[in-house]
């Protein structure tokens, strides 16, 4: 009896696990299918996160609120203002339409003035400049212009030069007049990476005159023979060793998503762009190693991400062979981000 008993026990212990093992089978693969969809969500989460669309459609958008629409006599020509000081003047009958025919009557001139960092950064117009020899180099601004003409919505073409005028506080003998047009961009292209190239008939003057305040301002004077982006601008110059200074964004990020600057201290009209991004080692840096070793400098990583700036300022004194890596990102809205930005050095 006992030992059938004992077989009868056994038996019964083992349709008890036959049961138990299923259900736990049975629990452990719904474990797992919870996990792997919990990993999908976080795949999914991060590509949401890290697209780079919104950062795009922010410059692009930042561009086209930066314009500045005045109506102009074509006949007779006049000045139009900028709202931060910049004074364009046309001449009588300066305008020609696609057929080149002369134009008159109102015709609309837009125009977009940048000064300073922040606006710079927002509208990603940096001051990279492009040598004769093709090396891409540093430049130190003056002010950055849109201008273009239309009338009923067709573009028009200029029968002559107008005047430029950039308001400046402090007056820099070496600024000559820099231009995109050579640099497979459409003239009058705002979506247009540009780099800047020296316009061979771009000398200025210092003039004194009366601003659109009434009052006595000092303005530099250019001669303008094209529509689309002008910049007055000398190359910034160091005769200290040179060297690449390469960044390490943080996770996720790359030249599809984000951005990264360089700030001069003590220099405020100039932004260097790091536009080459390498996918084997993950870092951003400029093209020829011309950054000078011991130059101090912030270092602005930037995207676009929910509605919102996400951002990382870091100080550095440039060292031989520099890496910076970007640590902890904050964000801002965009009027945080640009008063942020025009207190740096």
């Amino acid at each position: 009896m006992k030992a059938m008993n004992t077989t009868m026990v056994s038996s019964k212990n083992n349709r008890g696990t036959k049961k138990v093992i299923p259900f736990l089978l049975s629990l452990l693969l719904t474990s797992l299918l919870f996990v792997g969809c919990k990993n999908d969500d976080n795949e999914i989460l991060i590509q949401e996160i890290l697209d780079g669309e919104e950062l795009a459609q922010s410059i692009k958008d930042q561009r086209e609120q930066a314009k500045q629409t005045t109506i102009l006599n074509a006949d007779t020509g006049g000045e139009v203002y900028g709202a931060e000081g910049t004074i364009l003047y046309f001449g009588p009958n300066s305008f020609l339409d696609q057929n080149g025919d002369p134009v008159t009557g109102s015709v609309s001139i837009e125009l977009i003035e940048i000064y300073d960092k922040a606006k710079m950064l927002l509208t990603k117009m940096p001051t990279n400049g492009k040598r004769p020899n093709g090396d891409v180099e540093t430049l130190v601004s003056g002010g950055e212009f849109y201008v273009n003409a239309t009338q009923d919505g067709s573009p028009l073409e200029l029968a002559n030069g107008f005047q430029l005028l950039a308001p400046t506080d402090q007056v820099d003998n070496e600024m000559v007049l820099f231009s995109a047009q050579d640099n497979d961009c459409d003239d009058t292209d705002l979506d247009c990476d540009v780099v800047w190239e020296e316009d061979d008939q771009g000398d200025l003057e210092i003039v004194q005159r009366e601003g659109p305040n009434g009052m006595g301002v000092t303005f530099y004077l250019g001669i303008a023979d094209h529509f689309g982006w002008t910049n007055i601008d000398r190359w910034f110059s160091d005769p200290r060793p040179k060297t690449v200074l390469s960044v390490d964004p943080p996770e996720g990020y790359d030249n599809t998503n984000s951005n990264v600057y360089i700030s001069y201290d003590g220099e405020p009209g100039t932004l260097a762009l790091l536009d080459i991004y390498d996918p084997d080692t993950g870092l951003f840096s400029e093209h020829y190693g011309l950054i000078p070793i011991g130059l101090e400098i912030h270092i602005i990583f930037v995207s676009v991400q929910d509605g919102q700036y996400v951002y990382a300022i870091q100080s550095a004194t440039v060292e031989e062979d520099h890496v910076e890596v970007i640590g902890t990102t904050s964000t801002a809205t965009e009027a945080e981000l640009v008063a942020i930005i025009n207190a740096l050095p």
